[in-house]
């Protein structure tokens, strides 16, 4: 029995040494990441049982792929090796005031030459409690597109709980478009785990100009925004929305929001970041909900695990956070202060 699988495309990571720009880079740095990935690597890390599905080129880069999700504990028995190549991304890191930035050459990369058999979703479906993919999966292609709606079905006959993340990538796809794919998407989720621009922008969901404190969302209008995605969606059994408020590319703010078991909307406390590494932080907020659903943690608690696990990832270089269930029942103990442990 897997606790958690999911599916979507992990690629080559190539980063310029510590700040550098790309264009002046003269060697990079080498790591793995993709949002589905994230979540299965820094869950296996805290002790939940996953695996990953995905399509990776029968060569060296697909067997050190493999080989990294080895490393973590992830499962990946149901890795199909089929394809010419891995997909890679450039990632420029930002600091102060210049932003991060990505550049993607994931084009005819192997998950996209996915087709109908290659995967046995009933047998993998079949011993699994949650299923997890994203809105950039979603976003590669048709092929893998009918394959994440193959699975999203599946799920539900095996009743393993369906969990999504929007996750929109401006660029793969127009949010006209990602809202066309992810409504007809949304009636197969049980648990949604996004951020409060992708359900106003992706979903449609309109909020009067009165709940806006310049770009962001007054603690009113947050109530509001959530109120109205459960009225939307009332399939939905449970909806954790974050917020982040980005004072620099070095210092970020950081918090959460859910509904508890009396039906109240409840708030994490903010969390101020500072920032080494962003990239797959978000995954790992993810993996904190997930891991507090799967423990039958209380909301509140559920929250301030998935708060620190975002926070924390910010501070390990690479897609992933690497951190140990301990590490983080220590750590909120301390309330993260990150003092030396003798």
């Amino acid at each position: 029995m897997f606790e958690v699988v999911s599916f979507g495309e992990i690629m080559l990571r190539l980063s310029p040494p510590g700040y550098q720009r790309i264009v002046q880079a003269t060697s990079f740095d080498i790591n793995f990441g993709g949002a589905e990935a994230n979540v299965v690597v820094a869950l296996s890390n805290i002790g939940v049982k996953t695996s990953y599905v995905t399509l990776l080129p029968p060569n060296p880069l697909g067997d050190t792929t493999v080989n990294f999700l080895r490393r973590y504990g992830v499962d990946t028995s149901y890795i199909k090796r089929k394809g010419k190549r891995l997909g890679i991304y450039f990632l420029e890191k930002g600091v102060g005031q210049r932003a991060s930035s990505v550049v993607y050459d994931r084009s005819n990369s192997a998950i996209n030459e996915i087709q109908p058999g290659d995967i046995n979703w009933k047998q993998i479906l079949e011993k699994t409690k949650i299923f997890f993919s994203t809105g950039i999966t979603a976003a590669l292609s048709q092929n893998v597109l009918n394959e994440l709606k193959m699975a999203f079905k599946t799920a539900k006959n095996a009743g393993a709980k369906v969990a999504f993340d929007i996750n929109y990538r401006s660029k793969l796809w127009s949010y006209d478009r990602a809202n066309e794919v992810i409504s007809d998407l949304m009636p197969y989720v049980d648990i949604l785990v996004t951020n409060e621009e992708h359900v106003r922008r992706v979903l449609k969901i309109d909020m009067e100009e009165k709940y806006f404190q310049g770009i962001d969302l007054t603690p009113d209008g947050q109530k509001v925004l959530f109120e109205k995605l459960q009225t939307k969606y009332q399939n939905l059994s449970k909806v954790v929305l974050a917020a982040r408020r980005s004072l620099s590319a070095s210092k970020n703010i950081f918090f959460a929001y859910t509904s508890d078991e009396n039906g109240n909307i409840v708030f994490s406390k903010k969390r101020e970041i500072e920032v080494i590494d962003r990239v797959g932080a978000g995954d790992a907020f993810v993996a904190g909900v997930l891991y507090g659903i799967l423990r039958g943690l209380e909301s509140t608690q559920m929250l301030e695990v998935a708060t620190y696990m975002c926070a924390l990832k910010h501070t390990v270089e690479g897609d992933s956070l690497i951190v140990t269930e301990d590490e983080i029942k220590q750590a909120l103990l301390q309330d993260g202060s990150g003092m030396m442990r003798r």
